[in-house]
């Protein structure tokens, strides 16, 4: 049987598959892979694949694979891969800098901030923060979310998860970035966009439901974040990182295609 050639495309929305797996490690043609734990068990026991269908998997790394189920074990399943695509990725980063918010709140975050294009999330305990740390088992859980977000909404890349200091012990922020802003003379962040190029990384600041203290604003500001508000109203902070990521990415869009 022929090798297959390895495929490269641009960055594009890709079709919803039916079945889409991630494995995290390198894939490659004609290479056998093992699917172990939540994945052996959401193909074999939810979607109840079988030997000699097909199904898609992903790395998060840029790299869609086609593959076929060879055999299932008490506690893993075989695959073959059959084609490879790579991604070829776009050199910016969108940075989510996201003061802690309650786990229901920061699960919505994760899992829409993952559809809507963010590189890196940066999660810190805010001043006000009702929570100060994230445990183990909840980094677990916020990885599996941005995960089953990735896989359902067709990107190829996985957003990373850095759990940072508060914001005292940062150093200045690089490239452009912007913090959700209630001073009444603060710009409206499409204002403040419309008179930018992008110059990455692109860094959102939201506070926890309790927002900024004033010392951190003084402090956002000294590091050279810009103030912007995003509505008349004051947002939750899940609706303030989800409406400023989709302005932001709105603005990326429109400079790719001029």
């Amino acid at each position: 049987m022929p090798l297959k050639t390895v495929k490269h495309l641009n960055y594009q929305v890709l079709p919803m598959p039916a079945e889409r797996y991630f494995i995290d490690e390198e894939i490659s043609l004609n290479h056998k892979k093992f699917l172990k734990e939540t994945e052996f068990h959401h193909l074999v026991h939810v979607m109840r694949t079988r030997p000699g269908e097909k199904i898609e998997l992903v790395n998060g790394r840029g790299t869609l694979a086609q593959a076929t189920l060879l055999d299932i074990h008490k506690e893993h399943a075989t695959l073959s891969i059959d084609e490879v695509t790579e991604e070829s990725l776009h050199p910016s980063r969108l940075i989510l800098a996201q003061a802690f918010p309650k786990p229901d709140r920061l699960a919505f975050i994760l899992e829409k901030g993952t559809e809507l294009g963010v590189d890196e999330f940066w999660l810190f305990p805010g001043h006000q923060s009702a929570k100060k740390e994230v445990f183990s088992s909840q980094q677990e859980r916020a990885k599996a979310l941005t995960i089953a977000a990735m896989k359902q909404c067709g990107r190829l890349t996985l957003p990373s998860i850095s759990y940072m200091p508060a914001i005292e012990k940062w150093s200045p922020i690089q490239g452009q970035s912007f913090f959700g802003d209630l001073d009444q003379e603060a710009p409206l962040l499409v204002n403040a966009l419309s008179s930018a190029t992008p110059n990455y990384p692109i860094t959102f600041f939201t506070g926890p439901e309790s927002g900024w203290s004033a010392k951190e604003t003084a402090m956002l500001k000294e590091k050279g974040v810009q103030g912007v508000k995003l509505h008349h109203h004051v947002l939750r902070t899940d609706t303030a990182s989800i409406a400023a990521l989709t302005l932001i990415q709105h603005w990326l869009m429109l400079n790719k295609a001029s």
